[in-house]
């Protein structure tokens, strides 16, 4: 059996490592594209008739529970 020498193993290390990042990266961007998608409005923005608007996190949902206060 081989034993390692220290180039090999900083190589492979650093191919690991970068390996990890980049998986963590793309896992991230993949994360974020579901939570937009999730944000989208199904209602073209016409708050006061949507069944979301508790939960809704856009700032147009923000603004119309502001102004259901009020009025």
């Amino acid at each position: 059996m081989d034993k390692m020498d220290r180039r090999s193993f900083l190589y492979k290390a650093g191919r690991g490592s970068l390996l990890a990042a980049l998986a963590a990266v793309v896992g991230t961007l993949f994360v974020r594209q579901q939570v937009v998608r999730d944000q989208e409005c199904s209602s073209e923005f016409q708050c006061r008739n949507c069944r979301k608007l508790s939960g809704c996190n856009l700032p147009e949902a923000f603004k119309a529970r502001e102004n259901g206060k009020e009025g």
